[in-house]
Protein backbone atom coordinates (compact mmCIF):
# COMPACT_ATOMS: atom_id res chain seq x y z
CA UNK A 1 0.00 0.00 0.00
CA UNK A 2 1.37 3.49 -0.32
CA UNK A 3 2.54 5.18 2.70
CA UNK A 4 2.64 9.07 3.00
CA UNK A 5 6.72 9.78 2.77
CA UNK A 6 6.52 13.59 2.97
CA UNK A 7 4.98 16.42 2.97
CA UNK A 8 5.66 19.42 1.21
CA UNK A 9 4.88 22.71 2.37
CA UNK A 10 5.59 25.77 -0.07
CA UNK A 11 4.85 29.32 1.50
CA UNK A 12 5.40 32.19 -1.25
CA UNK A 13 6.32 35.55 0.37
CA UNK A 14 9.57 36.96 -0.60
CA UNK A 15 11.33 38.23 -3.77
CA UNK A 16 13.39 35.67 -6.01
CA UNK A 17 17.10 37.00 -6.23
CA UNK A 18 19.43 36.71 -9.58
CA UNK A 19 20.76 33.74 -11.23
CA UNK A 20 23.28 31.59 -10.75
CA UNK A 21 24.93 28.33 -12.19
CA UNK A 22 22.12 25.42 -11.70
CA UNK A 23 21.91 24.08 -8.73
CA UNK A 24 18.36 22.06 -8.90
CA UNK A 25 16.98 20.41 -6.02
CA UNK A 26 15.77 16.84 -6.59
CA UNK A 27 13.39 15.51 -3.04
CA UNK A 28 14.61 11.92 -4.10
CA UNK A 29 11.55 10.14 -5.74
CA UNK A 30 9.98 10.30 -8.78
CA UNK A 31 7.29 8.96 -10.83
CA UNK A 32 8.08 5.48 -12.61
CA UNK A 33 6.80 6.26 -15.73
CA UNK A 34 7.44 10.05 -16.35
CA UNK A 35 3.82 10.78 -16.96
CA UNK A 36 0.39 10.80 -14.45
CA UNK A 37 -3.38 11.78 -14.82
CA UNK A 38 -4.07 14.63 -12.92
CA UNK A 39 -7.64 16.24 -12.10
CA UNK A 40 -8.23 19.63 -12.61
CA UNK A 41 -11.86 20.55 -11.52
CA UNK A 42 -11.52 24.33 -9.61
CA UNK A 43 -14.81 26.28 -9.19
CA UNK A 44 -14.53 30.32 -9.47
CA UNK A 45 -13.06 33.25 -11.40
CA UNK A 46 -9.84 35.75 -10.59
CA UNK A 47 -10.58 38.95 -10.51
CA UNK A 48 -8.74 39.49 -14.05
CA UNK A 49 -11.19 37.34 -15.55
CA UNK A 50 -9.04 34.05 -15.52
CA UNK A 51 -10.88 31.20 -14.14
CA UNK A 52 -8.54 29.41 -11.71
CA UNK A 53 -9.02 26.22 -13.82
CA UNK A 54 -7.53 27.86 -16.74
CA UNK A 55 -4.78 29.16 -14.66
CA UNK A 56 -4.08 25.97 -13.18
CA UNK A 57 -4.17 24.64 -16.82
CA UNK A 58 -1.84 26.75 -18.17
CA UNK A 59 0.74 26.11 -15.45
CA UNK A 60 0.51 22.07 -16.40
CA UNK A 61 0.69 22.98 -19.88
CA UNK A 62 4.10 24.45 -19.16
CA UNK A 63 5.54 21.89 -17.41
CA UNK A 64 4.91 19.57 -20.85
CA UNK A 65 6.12 21.79 -23.25
CA UNK A 66 9.08 22.94 -21.71
CA UNK A 67 10.02 19.25 -20.16
CA UNK A 68 9.92 15.30 -20.96
CA UNK A 69 7.55 15.28 -17.70
CA UNK A 70 3.71 14.34 -19.50
CA UNK A 71 0.83 15.36 -16.89
CA UNK A 72 -2.33 13.87 -18.64
CA UNK A 73 -4.86 16.12 -17.87
CA UNK A 74 -8.10 15.21 -16.21
CA UNK A 75 -11.01 17.96 -16.22
CA UNK A 76 -12.76 16.69 -13.50
CA UNK A 77 -12.95 17.58 -9.87
CA UNK A 78 -11.45 15.20 -6.98
CA UNK A 79 -10.71 15.46 -3.36
CA UNK A 80 -6.82 16.18 -2.49
CA UNK A 81 -7.43 15.02 0.78
CA UNK A 82 -8.40 11.63 0.07
CA UNK A 83 -5.95 9.09 -0.24
CA UNK A 84 -7.66 7.50 -3.37
CA UNK A 85 -4.65 7.14 -5.78
CA UNK A 86 -5.90 10.07 -8.05
CA UNK A 87 -3.61 13.02 -8.03
CA UNK A 88 -5.40 15.98 -7.88
CA UNK A 89 -5.97 19.85 -6.97
CA UNK A 90 -8.45 22.03 -5.03
CA UNK A 91 -9.29 24.49 -2.68
CA UNK A 92 -9.88 23.98 1.13
CA UNK A 93 -9.55 26.30 4.35
CA UNK A 94 -7.46 23.73 6.12
CA UNK A 95 -4.60 21.29 5.35
CA UNK A 96 -6.89 18.82 5.21
CA UNK A 97 -8.03 18.82 9.02
CA UNK A 98 -5.05 20.64 9.91
CA UNK A 99 -4.25 24.42 9.94
CA UNK A 100 -1.99 25.99 7.35
CA UNK A 101 1.02 27.55 8.77
CA UNK A 102 1.60 30.89 9.00
CA UNK A 103 2.11 32.36 5.14
CA UNK A 104 1.08 29.05 3.52
CA UNK A 105 0.03 29.46 0.43
CA UNK A 106 -0.29 25.66 -0.95
CA UNK A 107 0.96 22.44 0.04
CA UNK A 108 1.82 19.46 -1.79
CA UNK A 109 0.68 16.14 -0.39
CA UNK A 110 3.34 13.52 -2.09
CA UNK A 111 2.28 9.30 -1.19
CA UNK A 112 4.91 7.35 -2.06
CA UNK A 113 5.51 3.52 -2.65
CA UNK A 114 8.22 1.37 -1.06
CA UNK A 115 10.84 0.58 -3.99
CA UNK A 116 13.46 -2.20 -4.07
CA UNK A 117 15.97 -0.18 -5.91
CA UNK A 118 16.58 3.28 -5.02
CA UNK A 119 13.96 5.67 -3.29
CA UNK A 120 10.38 5.11 -2.99
CA UNK A 121 8.70 6.13 -5.81
CA UNK A 122 5.70 8.64 -5.96
CA UNK A 123 2.34 6.87 -6.09
CA UNK A 124 0.04 9.97 -5.77
CA UNK A 125 0.78 13.80 -5.13
CA UNK A 126 -2.53 15.94 -4.21
CA UNK A 127 -1.98 20.15 -4.14
CA UNK A 128 -4.17 22.28 -1.27
CA UNK A 129 -4.63 25.93 -1.62
CA UNK A 130 -4.92 27.91 1.14
CA UNK A 131 -8.74 29.28 0.28
CA UNK A 132 -8.37 31.56 3.54
CA UNK A 133 -5.55 33.82 1.14
CA UNK A 134 -6.40 36.31 -1.56
CA UNK A 135 -5.33 35.14 -5.16
CA UNK A 136 -5.58 36.77 -8.49
CA UNK A 137 -4.12 35.59 -11.96
CA UNK A 138 -1.73 37.69 -14.01
CA UNK A 139 1.84 37.92 -15.33
CA UNK A 140 4.68 40.00 -14.29
CA UNK A 141 6.29 41.04 -10.82
CA UNK A 142 4.35 40.11 -8.49
CA UNK A 143 3.41 43.99 -6.85
CA UNK A 144 1.47 46.11 -9.74
CA UNK A 145 -0.37 49.56 -9.02
CA UNK A 146 -4.45 48.04 -9.07
CA UNK A 147 -4.28 44.11 -8.74
CA UNK A 148 -5.08 42.99 -5.79
CA UNK A 149 -4.01 39.44 -4.56
CA UNK A 150 -1.49 36.98 -4.91
CA UNK A 151 -0.85 35.12 -8.56
CA UNK A 152 -2.25 31.38 -8.95
CA UNK A 153 -0.07 30.60 -11.91
CA UNK A 154 3.19 30.81 -10.57
CA UNK A 155 1.79 28.85 -7.26
CA UNK A 156 0.82 26.04 -9.28
CA UNK A 157 4.09 25.78 -11.34
CA UNK A 158 5.89 25.94 -8.15
CA UNK A 159 3.56 22.97 -6.45
CA UNK A 160 3.14 21.23 -9.89
CA UNK A 161 6.93 20.97 -9.61
CA UNK A 162 7.31 19.47 -6.35
CA UNK A 163 4.22 16.47 -7.76
CA UNK A 164 7.14 16.01 -10.14
CA UNK A 165 9.86 15.47 -7.73
CA UNK A 166 11.25 18.45 -7.06
CA UNK A 167 12.77 20.29 -4.07
CA UNK A 168 13.13 23.91 -3.03
CA UNK A 169 15.86 25.35 -5.21
CA UNK A 170 17.67 27.99 -2.40
CA UNK A 171 20.93 29.24 -5.20
CA UNK A 172 19.82 29.55 -8.84
CA UNK A 173 16.36 31.53 -10.22
CA UNK A 174 13.76 29.22 -10.10
CA UNK A 175 10.25 28.65 -9.87
CA UNK A 176 10.94 26.19 -7.45
CA UNK A 177 12.58 28.87 -4.46
CA UNK A 178 10.77 28.59 -1.53
CA UNK A 179 9.26 32.04 -1.74
CA UNK A 180 7.14 33.82 -4.62
CA UNK A 181 8.22 35.97 -6.31
CA UNK A 182 8.66 38.41 -9.75
CA UNK A 183 9.52 34.74 -11.69
CA UNK A 184 5.94 34.02 -13.56
CA UNK A 185 7.38 31.39 -15.73
CA UNK A 186 9.43 28.04 -15.67
CA UNK A 187 13.45 29.06 -15.24
CA UNK A 188 16.15 26.86 -16.87
CA UNK A 189 17.00 25.88 -13.32
CA UNK A 190 13.57 23.78 -13.03
CA UNK A 191 13.42 22.55 -16.69
CA UNK A 192 17.24 20.76 -15.80
CA UNK A 193 15.82 19.58 -12.57
CA UNK A 194 12.89 17.37 -14.72
CA UNK A 195 15.02 16.43 -17.86
CA UNK A 196 17.71 15.33 -15.24
CA UNK A 197 14.56 12.81 -13.45
CA UNK A 198 12.87 12.02 -16.71
CA UNK A 199 14.91 12.63 -20.03
CA UNK A 200 15.19 8.42 -20.47
CA UNK A 201 18.68 8.61 -20.39
CA UNK A 202 20.22 6.04 -18.58
CA UNK A 203 23.37 7.49 -16.93
CA UNK A 204 24.95 3.60 -16.54
CA UNK A 205 26.88 2.18 -19.31
CA UNK A 206 24.60 -0.64 -20.86
CA UNK A 207 25.46 -4.13 -22.29
CA UNK A 208 23.64 -6.57 -23.95
CA UNK A 209 22.37 -9.30 -22.19
CA UNK A 210 23.90 -12.92 -23.43
CA UNK A 211 21.64 -15.94 -22.42
CA UNK A 212 24.39 -18.09 -21.04
CA UNK A 213 27.40 -16.99 -18.87
CA UNK A 214 28.91 -13.50 -17.81
CA UNK A 215 31.91 -12.43 -16.43
CA UNK A 216 32.47 -9.29 -14.54
CA UNK A 217 33.31 -7.37 -11.60
CA UNK A 218 31.31 -4.83 -9.16
CA UNK A 219 34.01 -2.07 -7.30
CA UNK A 220 34.18 1.68 -6.74
CA UNK A 221 34.86 2.60 -9.92
CA UNK A 222 31.45 1.07 -11.16
CA UNK A 223 28.25 3.53 -11.78
CA UNK A 224 26.31 3.66 -8.78
CA UNK A 225 22.57 3.49 -7.87
CA UNK A 226 22.77 6.60 -6.56
CA UNK A 227 23.60 7.40 -10.70
CA UNK A 228 21.31 5.37 -12.14
CA UNK A 229 18.63 6.93 -10.20
CA UNK A 230 19.05 10.17 -9.36
CA UNK A 231 18.12 11.46 -5.82
CA UNK A 232 18.60 8.00 -4.63
CA UNK A 233 21.27 7.97 -1.71
CA UNK A 234 22.45 4.47 -2.66
CA UNK A 235 25.76 4.28 -3.33
CA UNK A 236 26.15 0.47 -3.92
CA UNK A 237 27.93 -0.34 -7.44
CA UNK A 238 25.25 -1.87 -10.41
CA UNK A 239 25.74 -3.11 -13.67
CA UNK A 240 23.29 -3.41 -16.20
CA UNK A 241 22.33 -5.76 -18.82
CA UNK A 242 19.69 -4.94 -21.59
CA UNK A 243 17.11 -7.42 -23.11
CA UNK A 244 14.42 -7.97 -24.98
CA UNK A 245 10.96 -10.78 -25.20
CA UNK A 246 9.14 -11.09 -28.18
CA UNK A 247 7.27 -14.19 -26.78
CA UNK A 248 6.48 -14.93 -22.91
CA UNK A 249 9.44 -16.46 -21.44
CA UNK A 250 10.86 -17.85 -18.10
CA UNK A 251 14.15 -16.56 -16.87
CA UNK A 252 16.38 -18.55 -14.30
CA UNK A 253 19.64 -16.62 -13.07
CA UNK A 254 22.14 -17.40 -11.06
CA UNK A 255 24.84 -15.17 -9.78
CA UNK A 256 27.65 -16.53 -8.08
CA UNK A 257 30.83 -15.02 -6.16
CA UNK A 258 33.57 -15.71 -3.45
CA UNK A 259 33.93 -12.32 -2.62
CA UNK A 260 31.02 -10.24 -3.44
CA UNK A 261 27.82 -10.12 -1.81
CA UNK A 262 25.52 -11.29 -4.55
CA UNK A 263 21.92 -9.09 -5.88
CA UNK A 264 20.26 -9.50 -8.38
CA UNK A 265 17.05 -7.79 -9.94
CA UNK A 266 15.26 -7.47 -12.91
CA UNK A 267 13.25 -4.15 -14.04
CA UNK A 268 11.31 -2.63 -16.36
CA UNK A 269 12.20 -0.69 -19.29
CA UNK A 270 11.44 1.93 -16.63
CA UNK A 271 14.17 0.57 -14.12
CA UNK A 272 10.83 -0.33 -12.20
CA UNK A 273 12.59 -3.66 -10.05
CA UNK A 274 9.86 -6.67 -10.58
CA UNK A 275 11.88 -9.21 -9.64
CA UNK A 276 14.84 -9.81 -7.20
CA UNK A 277 17.12 -12.06 -4.56
CA UNK A 278 19.92 -10.36 -2.68
CA UNK A 279 21.68 -14.00 -1.28
CA UNK A 280 21.03 -17.53 -0.51
CA UNK A 281 21.22 -18.91 3.09
CA UNK A 282 24.89 -18.23 4.74
CA UNK A 283 26.28 -17.71 0.76
CA UNK A 284 27.15 -14.84 -1.32
CA UNK A 285 25.37 -16.33 -4.03
CA UNK A 286 22.06 -15.41 -5.13
CA UNK A 287 19.71 -16.77 -7.42
CA UNK A 288 16.15 -16.04 -9.19
CA UNK A 289 13.55 -17.51 -11.48
CA UNK A 290 11.20 -14.70 -13.01
CA UNK A 291 8.44 -15.66 -15.54
CA UNK A 292 8.42 -12.83 -17.92
CA UNK A 293 5.60 -11.27 -20.93
CA UNK A 294 6.92 -9.86 -23.91
CA UNK A 295 8.54 -6.78 -23.57
CA UNK A 296 12.22 -4.73 -22.99
CA UNK A 297 14.12 -5.18 -19.80
CA UNK A 298 16.98 -5.15 -17.66
CA UNK A 299 19.22 -7.47 -15.74
CA UNK A 300 20.66 -5.43 -12.68
CA UNK A 301 23.86 -6.85 -11.11
CA UNK A 302 24.32 -5.34 -7.76
CA UNK A 303 25.60 -5.57 -4.19
CA UNK A 304 25.50 -3.68 -0.73
CA UNK A 305 26.82 0.00 -0.32
CA UNK A 306 27.27 -0.73 3.72
CA UNK A 307 28.36 -4.54 4.14
CA UNK A 308 25.89 -7.29 5.44
CA UNK A 309 27.46 -10.83 5.97
CA UNK A 310 30.72 -10.81 7.51
CA UNK A 311 31.75 -13.30 4.89
CA UNK A 312 30.65 -11.58 1.45
CA UNK A 313 32.21 -7.85 0.54
CA UNK A 314 31.00 -5.39 -1.31
CA UNK A 315 33.10 -5.48 -3.91
CA UNK A 316 34.85 -8.56 -6.30
CA UNK A 317 34.43 -10.17 -8.99
CA UNK A 318 31.13 -12.30 -9.97
CA UNK A 319 29.73 -14.82 -12.58
CA UNK A 320 25.99 -14.64 -13.83
CA UNK A 321 24.56 -17.75 -15.29
CA UNK A 322 21.08 -17.10 -17.14
CA UNK A 323 18.94 -19.51 -18.67
CA UNK A 324 16.08 -18.35 -21.07
CA UNK A 325 12.97 -21.26 -21.77
CA UNK A 326 10.31 -19.56 -24.18
CA UNK A 327 8.25 -21.21 -26.94
CA UNK A 328 9.68 -18.82 -29.62
CA UNK A 329 12.82 -17.41 -30.84
CA UNK A 330 13.69 -14.47 -29.13
CA UNK A 331 15.59 -11.30 -29.98
CA UNK A 332 19.77 -11.47 -30.32
CA UNK A 333 20.56 -7.74 -28.82
CA UNK A 334 20.83 -5.00 -30.76
CA UNK A 335 22.34 -4.59 -34.69
CA UNK A 336 25.37 -3.38 -35.70
CA UNK A 337 28.02 -3.80 -38.36
CA UNK A 338 32.06 -4.04 -38.89
CA UNK A 339 32.10 -0.26 -40.10
CA UNK A 340 29.88 1.26 -37.52
CA UNK A 341 27.51 2.08 -39.89
CA UNK A 342 23.13 1.84 -38.36
CA UNK A 343 21.59 -0.55 -40.07
CA UNK A 344 17.56 -1.45 -39.58
CA UNK A 345 17.50 -4.99 -39.55
CA UNK A 346 16.70 -7.19 -36.59
CA UNK A 347 18.39 -10.80 -35.61
CA UNK A 348 16.34 -13.48 -33.43
CA UNK A 349 17.32 -17.15 -32.51
CA UNK A 350 16.21 -20.29 -30.57
CA UNK A 351 17.78 -23.55 -29.64
CA UNK A 352 15.21 -26.48 -29.25
CA UNK A 353 15.38 -30.43 -28.38
CA UNK A 354 11.70 -30.99 -28.98
CA UNK A 355 11.08 -29.37 -33.28
CA UNK A 356 10.09 -25.72 -31.83
CA UNK A 357 7.72 -26.64 -29.00
CA UNK A 358 9.86 -24.69 -26.88
CA UNK A 359 12.90 -23.12 -27.24
CA UNK A 360 16.07 -22.76 -24.32
CA UNK A 361 19.87 -22.53 -24.32
CA UNK A 362 20.31 -25.06 -21.68
CA UNK A 363 20.55 -29.11 -22.94
CA UNK A 364 22.09 -32.26 -21.48
CA UNK A 365 24.46 -34.06 -23.87
CA UNK A 366 22.35 -36.38 -24.75
CA UNK A 367 19.56 -34.06 -26.11
CA UNK A 368 19.34 -33.63 -30.03
CA UNK A 369 19.81 -30.39 -30.94
CA UNK A 370 18.10 -27.62 -33.40
CA UNK A 371 19.66 -23.99 -33.75
CA UNK A 372 17.60 -21.76 -35.89
CA UNK A 373 17.79 -18.02 -36.41
CA UNK A 374 15.68 -15.56 -38.26
CA UNK A 375 17.37 -12.07 -39.72
CA UNK A 376 14.57 -9.58 -41.24
CA UNK A 377 16.38 -7.49 -43.68
CA UNK A 378 17.10 -4.15 -43.80
CA UNK A 379 14.20 -2.84 -45.98
CA UNK A 380 17.15 -1.25 -48.10
CA UNK A 381 19.01 -4.29 -48.64
CA UNK A 382 16.00 -6.63 -49.75
CA UNK A 383 16.00 -7.64 -53.20
CA UNK A 384 19.63 -7.16 -53.73
CA UNK A 385 22.68 -9.69 -54.16
CA UNK A 386 24.12 -10.68 -50.97
CA UNK A 387 25.51 -13.84 -48.28
CA UNK A 388 24.16 -15.25 -45.05
CA UNK A 389 27.03 -15.83 -42.74
CA UNK A 390 26.86 -18.07 -39.29
CA UNK A 391 29.55 -18.11 -36.91
CA UNK A 392 30.17 -20.52 -33.89
CA UNK A 393 32.67 -19.28 -30.84
CA UNK A 394 33.96 -21.88 -28.72
CA UNK A 395 36.46 -19.77 -25.96
CA UNK A 396 38.93 -18.50 -28.43
CA UNK A 397 38.26 -19.89 -31.62
CA UNK A 398 36.02 -18.82 -34.24
CA UNK A 399 34.00 -21.51 -36.54
CA UNK A 400 32.06 -20.72 -39.36
CA UNK A 401 29.85 -22.69 -41.28
CA UNK A 402 30.69 -22.84 -45.11
CA UNK A 403 28.21 -23.58 -48.00
CA UNK A 404 28.83 -27.38 -47.94
CA UNK A 405 27.42 -27.42 -44.18
CA UNK A 406 30.76 -27.90 -42.52
CA UNK A 407 32.53 -25.42 -39.20
CA UNK A 408 35.68 -24.42 -40.42
CA UNK A 409 38.50 -22.85 -38.38
CA UNK A 410 38.66 -19.00 -39.25
CA UNK A 411 42.37 -19.35 -38.71
CA UNK A 412 43.11 -21.30 -41.59
CA UNK A 413 42.06 -18.47 -43.56
CA UNK A 414 42.45 -15.08 -41.24
CA UNK A 415 40.54 -11.96 -42.08
CA UNK A 416 38.71 -13.67 -44.34
CA UNK A 417 34.25 -14.08 -43.33
CA UNK A 418 33.03 -17.69 -44.90
CA UNK A 419 30.23 -17.45 -46.22
CA UNK A 420 26.81 -19.95 -45.63
CA UNK A 421 25.36 -19.04 -48.51
CA UNK A 422 25.37 -16.72 -51.42
CA UNK A 423 21.80 -15.23 -52.24
CA UNK A 424 19.13 -12.57 -53.16
CA UNK A 425 18.28 -11.18 -50.42
CA UNK A 426 14.80 -11.58 -49.06
CA UNK A 427 12.59 -9.61 -46.66
CA UNK A 428 13.27 -12.78 -44.34
CA UNK A 429 15.91 -14.80 -44.01
CA UNK A 430 15.67 -18.10 -41.96
CA UNK A 431 18.66 -20.09 -41.58
CA UNK A 432 19.52 -22.93 -39.60
CA UNK A 433 23.12 -23.64 -37.72
CA UNK A 434 22.45 -26.87 -36.41
CA UNK A 435 19.96 -29.65 -37.18
CA UNK A 436 19.41 -32.75 -34.91
CA UNK A 437 22.80 -32.76 -33.48
CA UNK A 438 23.47 -34.86 -30.37
CA UNK A 439 26.70 -33.92 -28.74
CA UNK A 440 27.11 -36.88 -26.89
CA UNK A 441 27.86 -38.93 -29.85
CA UNK A 442 30.74 -36.42 -30.47
CA UNK A 443 31.74 -37.32 -27.56
CA UNK A 444 30.70 -33.87 -25.85
CA UNK A 445 29.66 -33.87 -22.01
CA UNK A 446 30.25 -30.36 -21.42
CA UNK A 447 30.45 -27.18 -23.29
CA UNK A 448 29.56 -23.66 -24.19
CA UNK A 449 29.04 -22.27 -27.38
CA UNK A 450 28.41 -18.75 -28.66
CA UNK A 451 26.73 -18.53 -32.39
CA UNK A 452 26.36 -15.08 -34.11
CA UNK A 453 24.73 -15.05 -37.71
CA UNK A 454 24.89 -11.91 -40.00
CA UNK A 455 24.38 -10.90 -43.60
CA UNK A 456 26.15 -8.48 -46.00
CA UNK A 457 25.79 -7.42 -50.06
CA UNK A 458 27.49 -8.41 -52.66
CA UNK A 459 28.78 -4.79 -53.33
CA UNK A 460 30.64 -4.83 -50.21
CA UNK A 461 32.25 -7.85 -49.39
CA UNK A 462 34.03 -6.35 -46.36
CA UNK A 463 30.82 -5.57 -44.39
CA UNK A 464 28.43 -7.59 -42.55
CA UNK A 465 25.50 -6.69 -40.62
CA UNK A 466 25.31 -8.53 -37.20
CA UNK A 467 23.86 -8.81 -33.51
CA UNK A 468 25.35 -7.71 -30.51
CA UNK A 469 24.40 -10.66 -28.33
CA UNK A 470 25.24 -14.03 -28.71
CA UNK A 471 22.93 -16.98 -28.96
CA UNK A 472 24.39 -19.10 -26.67
CA UNK A 473 24.46 -23.02 -25.94
CA UNK A 474 25.16 -24.71 -22.58
CA UNK A 475 25.75 -28.34 -22.47
CA UNK A 476 26.35 -29.51 -19.17
CA UNK A 477 25.19 -33.13 -17.49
Amino acid sequence: MPRIHKILLASFLLILSGSQLQAFEIDGGKWPTGEIEFYVGIDGMAASGVTWNAAFIAAIDDWNTETSFNFILREENRDPCASDGLSSVDFNDSFCGSEFGDNTLAVTLLRYNTAILGEPTIAEADIIINQTEEFNVYDGKLDQFGIQGLDLRRIALHELGHVIGLDHETTNAAIMAPNIGNLDRLQADDIAGAEKLYDGAINCAVAELEFGSIINSLDANDCSVSELLPGSSDTSPIDLYRFTLTSAATLSLGMTSSTLDSVLLIADENLQVIAFDNNSINQCDSSLTQFLQPGSYFLLANTFDIPVKDECGISGDYKIKAVLSSGGLNPLGSSASLTGVTVNATFSGGITSDNGVSFTNQFTPAASLDIAARIDIDPQHVGRAGFLVIAAVVDEQILFLNEQGQFVDSAASPGVITRASNKTLNAVEELTAVDNLVPASLGISEIQVKFFFGYGLSSSPDELYYHLAPLSLIVAP
